[in-house]
């Protein structure tokens, strides 16, 4: 869908408006990795992560701000692209809340915390879903419906891994807080991987279907 916009001449605030939802992607995965490492592992985060959520934020109003201005100046071209693209950038903006949600809850984390059977889990989903940034971003930036795909079938796989951590945190039924911050973050690596497919679904699917599962 937006392969065809990059390089035209005729697009121009639409391609200043893919590449802002660009950078929002690129700037999510480096909370993304920043909030996991100190969640997961204890790590400092190299990044300010608040900081960085801010940025995404801005960089939402100034797409949706670069899409009006479009359908204004030519409200008969390239509709559907963008109108997409206010879609996708909603998805990046929330991947950024996720993200601060993430470091949130490493204020809760213990000294025993990546001991935890499920905290290793969520370690491994966190793995399954840091390459769906980098996939998310070339299938915008080259139309690879294939690559889009992939990213789609993957949440799948994550949503499923999720759910089976929160499963087992239910049947120890301790409830202690290593639980309660290990059920959350399942809960928070799966919405973010909701949204990567989400965004990737703007490049699979026709615009009907945007934020449909539907490898």
């Amino acid at each position: 869908m937006f392969e065809k916009l990059l390089g035209d001449k005729d697009a121009g605030l639409l391609n200043d408006a893919i590449d802002e939802a660009c950078r929002m992607i690129v700037e999510s995965e480096k909370m993304f990795a920043a909030a996991c490492g100190a969640l997961l592992e204890g790590q400092d985060p190299s990044i300010d992560v608040v900081e960085k959520d801010e940025n995404i934020d801005m960089g939402e109003r100034m797409v949706r701000r670069l899409v009006f201005q479009h359908i204004m100046m030519k409200p008969d071209q390239d509709l559907p692209s963008a109108l997409a693209l206010v879609s996708v950038v909603h998805d990046a903006e929330r991947i950024g809340d996720y993200n601060k949600s993430l470091l949130y809850l490493s204020k809760w984390r213990t000294d025993t915390f990546s001991q935890h059977a499920q905290v290793q889990a969520c370690g491994h989903v966190r793995d399954m879903i840091s390459p769906m940034f980098e996939q998310a971003l070339k299938a915008i930036q080259e139309g690879d419906a294939e690559e889009a795909r992939s990213v789609m079938a993957q949440s799948s796989t994550v949503k499923d891994k999720t759910q089976e951590i929160q499963d087992a945190l239910l049947q120890q039924a301790k409830g202690g807080c290593e639980d309660v911050v290990c059920s959350s973050c399942a809960q928070y690596l799966r919405r973010i991987s909701a949204h990567l497919s989400n965004i990737a679904s703007s490049v699979a699917n026709p615009f009907d279907l945007l934020g449909q599962n539907t490898p």
